[in-house]
């Protein structure tokens, strides 16, 4: 299902299409690329917990990879850049232990 509607408690919903990797609210579409889509795929079916840099390396690159954690900040900066046009949804850094998603349902 590429479709999916995000409902807030506002009333107003976020359209997601899984295989465009886009999110549209109102008129912004915002655009991810595929690892910043897995990266939010993650992040979203974790919420409200914390997903660490650790486990979000693993995801996109494997077990046997070893990358320096700051490429993962790279993707989440220009994540939050995108996300900035949807309101009410936020990347949190948790100090010592990862990321977080936030959709508030009112703004």
């Amino acid at each position: 299902m590429p479709e999916i509607e995000i409902a807030r408690g506002d009333g107003t919903t976020v359209q997601c299409n899984t295989d465009a990797h886009t999110l549209v609210n109102f008129r912004y579409h915002v655009k991810f690329t595929p690892i910043e889509w897995k990266i939010v795929k993650e992040l979203y079916e974790a919420k409200p917990d914390t997903v660490s840099r650790v486990e979000l390396i693993k995801l996109i690159w494997g077990n046997g990879r070893v990358l320096p954690t700051r490429t993962i900040d790279v993707h989440i900066s220009a994540i939050r850049k995108k996300l900035a046009y949807i309101k009410g949804a936020r990347i949190d850094s948790v100090y010592g232990t990862g990321y977080r998603l936030v959709i508030l349902s009112r703004y």
